[in-house]
């Protein structure tokens, strides 16, 4: 019995479930030995946390957690994405972003491309006690077939670079296998692929870059090496095909339709919507004076004011189409997701609860349902349900104390966060004196 943590008067939120009052949570070395409203013995040995109602909650994934985003030393854009600064400043970043993300209820992370394998340094930083962070899940490079991004936003393919930051450019089933291989062997366990363009600040397009054969290959050879695949999937087309092919999760979605909705179904991928940067993007480029000049909205090149202003129209209109499907995927049962494209100056690091407001404030869902993609979804998102994403009895002691109930108020995230428990270890205790 020695060591435990006694939770009492609590009300449970268990990832599942609506709230329980006057329950109480035991933890015992990293592991839930009890959760519910039963009485609870408690010894001379325990540590007893009187909660006086206050909420506990699993710890929380970000499910799409860009550990390399965030602010850099140069004034000049980089050519392209993870060539913004030294790897050695970008790692410093990543350490800075995991504790932020800890600081804010997130005790998991799920990588969605970075550099160098910033995401595995930065998980053996946290295993060797050098940095404290989430859990993390590291991801690959983001493979992307010529002509996508690489060749078109950026615009760096003129440049002929020997080092493409984030982008690893992958063509045909065999790099891909190859690609796989490599970066998974190397530590990685999630591999992002660039299937479509498109999302938040500029239009989706019905294309897919990639077939379903090299799509294929790519699951069949990270499931080998015990990882999984996501894709960059904003049009309908990229959806399906993703789906099809047994991809794990989609990112964005944003026009996918009712084929794509059975076939992610049939699949059981799991979905992140990401809308946070569309409504950031919006509300800053709806701002602008379009008459000053005419610059692009997202794909690099110069364009007549008309076209600029049809781009704009078009993020609009794919934000309002992908606003009215969240809550039909959420009704069909479609796993949804939390996480975004953190790390920009209009989305920084930390400010998750933001995104969980979208869903709650604009979109129309329920705080339960959304706090269950941030906990349960993200869990089993992981390939860890088993283990995490719900308060039971031998699940790991992911932890969130919350003064008040996100249940009811999902900002209550952001306003009442007290303590953060990861592996039955307190971490931060605002109520601490």
């Amino acid at each position: 019995m020695a060591g435990r943590i006694v939770f009492t008067n609590v009300n449970l939120l268990d990832g599942e479930n609506p709230a329980v009052p006057g329950a109480s949570v035991v933890v015992e070395g990293k592991r839930i030995t009890h959760a519910g409203v039963d009485p609870v013995t408690t010894h001379t040995e325990d540590r007893v946390i009187d909660l006086g109602g206050k909420t506990i909650m699993p710890g929380m994934v970000q499910s799409h957690f860009h550990t390399g985003f965030g602010p850099g030393p140069n004034t000049t854009q980089a050519p392209v994405l993870g060539l913004d600064a030294p790897m050695g400043y970008m790692g410093m970043i990543a350490a800075m972003n995991a504790r932020l993300a800890l600081d804010t209820g997130v005790t998991s992370i799920i990588g969605s491309s970075n550099p160098g394998l910033l995401d595995v340094s930065l998980k053996e930083a946290m295993i060797l006690g050098v940095v404290e962070g989430p859990r993390i899940i590291p991801c690959t490079r983001e493979f992307m077939a010529n002509g996508d991004q690489a060749d078109g936003t950026n615009r760096s393919w003129y440049m002929e670079l020997g080092n493409l930051g984030l982008i690893r450019r992958v063509n045909g089933v065999e790099e891909m296998r190859a690609a796989v291989r490599e970066e998974l062997g190397r530590g990685c366990e999630v591999v992002k692929v660039s299937a479509a363009p498109g999302h938040g600040s500029a239009p989706a397009r019905e294309v897919c870059y990639y077939t379903e054969e090299e799509l294929q290959v790519a699951v069949e050879t990270a499931s080998e090496y015990g990882g999984f695949v996501r894709a960059h999937a904003p049009s309908a087309k990229s959806v399906q095909r993703c789906a099809e092919a047994g991809l794990r999760i989609i990112d964005h979605a944003d026009k996918i339709d009712d084929a794509g909705i059975e076939a992610v179904l049939a699949a059981g991928s799991f979905i992140t919507p990401s809308m946070l940067w569309s409504v950031r993007f919006l509300e800053f480029a709806e701002s602008w004076d379009h008459s000053a000049a005419p610059f692009p909205i997202g794909e690099g090149f110069p364009e007549p004011l008309d076209d600029v202003l049809e781009r704009l129209a078009s993020v609009r209109r794919d934000f309002e189409y992908t606003a009215e499907m969240v809550p039909k995927l959420e009704k069909a049962g479609v796993p949804l997701l939390t996480g975004d494209d953190y790390g920009f100056p209009m989305m920084p690091h930390g400010d998750y609860v933001s995104e969980m407001e979208v869903y709650t404030k604009q979109v129309g869902i329920s705080p339960l349902s959304v706090l269950r993609w941030a906990t349960r979804n993200g869990a089993q998102a992981m390939g860890r349900g088993d283990e995490l994403g719900t308060i039971e009895t031998g699940k790991l002691a992911d932890l969130l104390v919350v003064d008040g109930d996100p249940s009811v108020d999902i900002s209550q995230l952001r306003t009442g966060l007290q303590i953060v428990m990861k592996d039955g270890e307190i971490l931060r205790d605002h109520m601490a004196g």
